[in-house]
């Protein structure tokens, strides 16, 4: 029983779900009635930039998410499995329409978001995730640099 704990209670075995956590702080514990997989000041902090947006571009690649802090951070971090989880809540995408989007199976990208599966560690599939979502290469300097400064810091110092 992955996922779950057994608790005795009066003689009877009683099963206790999972506790879940933001995808994209992996600190704050989610509430039984959020059905999603990031809590909600961290979907507050992802839809604040939302005005970012370009509105020529496809609703559903959230060009506008790359620079946000939570992105950011979770570059800087090299926790790519929060950077999918915080792409597919911007961008709205179920595991199934991201997968067909970068041409892989949606158990793939189960396997990535929950870290069972190390394939987007390495560099050729970060490049054609980003290739796949039209991110642009400026936004993969946390990734380079270890800290969620985007090209605009880097040009204001």
């Amino acid at each position: 029983m992955t996922g779950q704990s057994v608790v005795q209670t009066d003689g009877m075995a009683r099963v206790k779900p999972a506790t879940r956590v933001c995808g994209a702080c992996n600190k704050t514990r989610l509430s039984g009635y959020n059905p999603g997989t990031v809590c909600a000041s961290c979907e507050r902090a992802l839809f604040a930039a939302r005005e970012l947006s370009d509105p020529d571009g496809r609703p559903d690649l959230a060009g506008w998410v790359w620079e946000t802090g939570p992105m950011r951070r979770a570059l800087a971090r090299l926790d790519f499995p929060a950077a999918l989880v915080i792409y597919r809540s911007a961008a709205r995408l179920s595991r199934r329409e991201l997968a067909e989007l970068i041409g892989v199976s949606h158990s793939v990208i189960w396997y990535w978001e929950s870290g069972r599966r190390q394939g987007i560690y390495d560099i050729r599939q970060v490049l054609h995730f980003a290739d796949a979502v039209k991110m642009p290469r400026e936004a993969l300097l946390p990734v380079i640099l270890v800290q969620p400064c985007g090209l605009a810091d880097l040009l204001a110092e």
